[in-house]
């Protein structure tokens, strides 16, 4: 293959990363992306959670099984779980269904970034038979907005099956103490 040599023309390709003078973002938007973090992490949980309550296993048995499992093969668990009686669970399947569709995850996570003081940039790359880089620009709103999102779909999903805020914290605690023979 050819490397183009010289000045890009018109039309020759997709608009270009972004350039220019990268600075270091402000306060506000580093505490965003930190929240977000924080608010996947909880839906995460909720996941992890809901295995447990739906396998009968102990919360440490579950955490063993699922600790080095990513998130979508977490999701497609719970979700099979569930789809043992799809009726009785279809809302909380339905949950799972936006969580799994919630893709600035990868971004965040995964991505190439790049940003100034107001806006920050991630590079959304895709390999489904051709491979894309499409570059997603997120500012603090955007990033609050995910965040509230993440956070009310662990919430919602904890309702729909039943596990309480004592049941939760007490699976963690649980899960931490046995691990380390506390």
């Amino acid at each position: 293959m050819k490397i183009p040599r010289g000045p890009i023309k018109a039309g020759d390709c997709s608009p270009p990363a972004p350039t220019g003078k990268w600075e270091i973002a402000d306060k506000d938007l580093l505490a965003a992306v930190g929240l977000f973090v924080l608010a996947w992490s909880s839906l995460e949980s909720a996941i992890e959670a809901g295995i447990y309550k739906q396998t009968g296993l102990t919360p440490l048995d579950s955490s063993i099984i699922t600790a080095g499992l990513g998130f979508k093969s977490r999701s497609l668990i719970l979700s099979s779980l569930l789809n043992r009686n799809s009726e009785k669970n279809a809302r909380a399947i339905a949950i799972i269904k936006k969580m799994q569709k919630v893709s600035d995850r990868n971004d965040i996570l995964h991505g190439v970034t790049g940003g100034a003081k107001h806006g920050i940039w991630f590079n959304r790359r895709k390999t489904n038979f051709k491979f894309t880089s499409k570059f997603e620009n997120y500012d603090t709103k955007r990033l609050l907005t995910l965040s509230l999102q993440c956070n009310k779909l662990a919430e919602n999903l904890l309702k729909e099956l039943k596990i309480s805020k004592n049941e939760y914290v007490h699976f963690h605690q649980e899960v931490h103490n046995k691990a380390n023979n506390l």
